[in-house]
């Protein structure tokens, strides 16, 4: 799924992917919805499709690659200021 400046690999992620940079307060329209961004967001970054709560999981590729660190609004940057990697924490022990 995805339109021209997102994508999202999984119907069940809450995270899409930006395809280039995107300015905040852009609109991006997605999957029938527009979602306003909440920050700026660098190519290759993560952003929230739904709020995410804290301790809720972080779901891209259909699967759980972390957890939300506090409380995530729609349109937000997801990364290290807001989830805890599983990645981090299985493989750098």
């Amino acid at each position: 799924m995805s339109s021209n400046k997102v994508v999202c690999l999984h119907k069940l992620d809450n995270v899409c992917v930006a395809l280039s940079d995107l300015k905040m307060r852009e609109i991006i329209h997605f999957n029938g919805h527009d979602i306003q961004l909440i920050d700026t967001i660098y190519f290759g970054h993560k952003i929230a499709l739904k709020t995410i709560e804290k301790g809720e999981p972080i779901i891209k590729y259909g699967v759980p690659i972390g957890s939300a660190t506090k409380n995530i609004s729609k349109g937000s940057h997801v990364h290290t200021q807001n989830m805890e990697s599983l990645y981090m924490k299985q493989f750098t022990k």
